[in-house]
């Protein structure tokens, strides 16, 4: 009744002044001077009253404005003041319940989790103890909800608040529970020393998190701001393919990365050639392999191409096999040559870097060339490191040398007789 009263006085107020404003310019028109000088009547300017009309009118709208909401605040606590009561009472019990659940899960559950052996238990609780705590916070907030009508759609938006607060908690404690079996399956990739894995394992992790991120916001477009699923699901597959078709390339090569750890074809460290590329691989990433060649330059190699291809990886073979051939000259005996081979079995066997028994060497006088007697030898270096593998080369290859200068074996090496006809004249 008041503001009803304030408002019909300020409209009678504004009438009043329009009329004093019509009747002053009425009475100037009215006005005349003598008949021989006819004048025009004098205009009268009420611009600066109606601009103090509109000002006054605004400042009297917002404070009655005013008035009316802090009329309809004071008319809610009146009748909402019981129910108030209570839901400050239910806040007070929620954060009561809260702290007891906090201090059970860290004092009492994380106790008894120690005593039991391993940790994972204890890990887990001590993961979700915080998650947990605040789940059960929003479950009080929103039983409170229900014990206070709020005025207009604030009991739908507050209610919409708490509920998309509940699904990110849930996410929160998933994520964490990701992490503690990411943690898990790492300690088990570096006891078994296979670097590949943790690409694998991170390829997971983000295939796991992009899944779950899909599901809440399809719930929560569901339930919260009531979205046909169905028909975002059909536009995000189109837009979904125009995107897997502009990215076939990445795609490919994310497969081209799976495709390599599952078959293991080999490890970070291993010198591999695949292709054109001798290298050692330093590191394998959801869309290139990087290899490092001998002479030292980086190779990036696409995934897909690394899996399309055929890859030599020189350091899964258990030795290094190598094989040559020894010239002597025309002039060596049968007796010498069998002394050349036996010199030869006396040096592969007492040299640490063969396994007589295991791959014995081949040895043979296999050949009558133009200008030499060969000796065709097979040997198998215990070892995959390619320095070692040159280091006891060299070895080998002074041994011999040393060995057959002694025994004056000479080495051949390509020669031509000719023969001149002398013509008598």
């Amino acid at each position: 009744m008041f503001l009803k009263y304030k408002r019909e006085s300020f409209e009678k107020m504004i009438l009043f002044r329009i009329f004093a404003a019509a009747a002053a310019a009425t009475a100037a028109v009215a006005e005349t001077v003598p008949p021989a000088e006819p004048v025009l009547p004098e205009t009268v300017d009420i611009e600066p009253v109606v601009t103090e009309l509109e000002e006054v009118a605004t400042i009297e709208e917002s404070i009655g404005y005013f008035q009316y909401i802090m009329q309809i605040i004071s008319d809610w606590f009146a009748a909402e003041h019981q129910n108030l009561i209570s839901f400050l009472i239910g806040i007070g019990v929620t954060l009561l319940v809260t702290i007891l659940v906090y201090l059970f899960i860290k004092h009492v559950l994380l106790r008894i989790a120690r005593k039991t052996p391993g940790d994972l238990d204890v890990l887990i609780l001590t993961k979700i103890n915080a998650p947990v705590t605040l789940l059960v916070l929003l479950l009080g907030l929103s039983g409170c909800n229900k014990l206070v009508n709020f005025p207009g759609s604030m009991d739908l938006w507050l209610a919409k608040l708490l509920y998309a607060c509940f699904i990110l908690c849930i996410l929160w404690g998933i994520f964490r529970i990701i992490g503690i079996i990411e943690e898990r399956f790492r300690q088990r990739v570096a006891t078994t020393g296979c670097q590949m894995n943790n690409l694998l394992v991170d390829l997971v992790r983000r295939a796991v998190l992009i899944a779950v991120w899909i599901m809440a916001v399809i719930f929560i477009a569901q339930n919260l701001f009531n979205l046909n699923v169905t028909a975002l699901l059909t536009g995000a597959g189109v837009a979904g393919l125009a995107v897997a078709f502009a990215a076939q390339n990445t795609i490919a090569n994310m497969f081209g990365a799976v495709s390599l750890i599952s078959d293991k074809a080999f490890q970070i460290g291993d010198r591999v050639i695949i292709g054109e590329i001798d290298g050692i691989i330093e590191s394998v990433g959801f869309r290139s392999t990087r290899i490092r060649a001998l002479d030292g330059t980086i190779w990036n190699l696409p995934n897909r191409v690394a899996a399309d291809g055929t890859i030599n990886n020189i350091s899964r073979r258990p030795n290094i096999k190598h094989s040559f051939t020894l010239n002597l000259t025309y002039d060596t005996t049968p007796e010498k040559m069998r002394r050349a081979l036996e010199i030869l079995n006396e040096i592969f066997a007492s040299h640490p870097g063969f396994d007589a028994e295991k791959n014995p060497p081949i040895i043979h006088f296999s050949d009558f060339q133009a200008y030499s007697l060969d000796i065709n030898v097979i040997i198998w270096f215990q070892t995959t490191d390619w320095n070692e593998f040159v280091k006891w080369k060299q070895e080998v290859n002074f041994a011999i040398l040393e060995r057959f200068n002694a025994e004056g074996l000479e080495f051949a090496f390509p020669t031509s007789t000719n023969y001149l006809i002398n013509q008598g004249a």
